[in-house]
This record gives structure tokens, sequence and C-alpha cells, in this order.
């Protein structure tokens, strides 16, 4: 009996550990600026055009793509940090991360006149941050 409860604890500490040193499973967002940023991960690199996209698409899932200044959001729905779906989705083995200041975005004509930033990670980038992009 006292083997068996050893051997419960010792598993349950094991599962404990496992689970708090696993990645995320999703890309996350955590914007240090002080603006209202709209995120947007794009899997078709090298093409660094907008054609995915549009402006009023991106203003139509604010609520998915906004990370507000100082806030920390989940912007994946697919689960990039699996390795499964990494090598489904991305083209060239090269995630793009565009960055549009959200005050521009709703208030230029073009996409390219709010584009704030765009980053690039592989896979193996992106486990070392356990899946959390910082924007400073």
């Amino acid at each position: 009996m006292k083997k068996l409860s050893l051997f419960f604890i010792a598993f349950s500490l094991l599962i404990a550990g496992c689970k708090s040193n696993a990645a995320a499973d999703k890309v996350k967002i955590k914007n240090t600026t002080d603006k209202n940023l709209v995120c947007v991960l794009g899997y078709n690199y090298p093409d660094l055009t907008f054609s995915f996209t549009s402006k009023q698409a991106l203003l139509a899932k604010m609520d998915l793509l906004g990370v507000g200044a100082g806030q920390t959001k989940e912007i994946d729905t697919l689960g990039m940090c699996k390795q499964e779906v990494w090598d489904n989705n991305i083209k060239h083995s090269m995630l793009m991360l565009m960055v549009f200041d959200k005050d521009k975005l709703s208030s230029s004509d073009k996409l390219e006149d709010a584009l704030v930033e765009r980053y690039y990670f592989t896979y193996v980038q992106l486990m070392k941050t356990k899946g959390v992009i910082t924007i400073k």
C-alpha cells in the first residue's frame, strides 16, 4: 500500500512538472508599447503583400486581433506552437507577424500606412519564447 501511494505521488509530480514546463499551444502577443495594436499572423512567406486580408477584414476581427497597450493576448487560433500544425500551415518554415497601429488602421486608406513592424520566426525561435512574441 505504501509503495502504491508513493507511486501515485511521484506520478502526480511528474505530470505537474511536465505541464508547467510545456510550451503553450498557441501564439501570444505581449504588447509592451503604449499603442493599441492589431496583430496578424501570416503564413505565406516570402509573399509580403497583404493579398490574404483587407482593412475591412481586420477591422471586423478587431476583438480577436487587437492587443491593447500593456496587454498580453492569444491571437493564434490554429495552434502554431505544435510542430505538426506548423508543418501543415507554414510555407518555407517562416511565420510572419504583422503589427498594425490600431488608430492608423482605422483612419488610413491602405494597410501599408498602418503597418508598424513585420516580424519573422522559425519554429525553433518561437519555441525559445514558449510562443510569446513581445512587441517593444
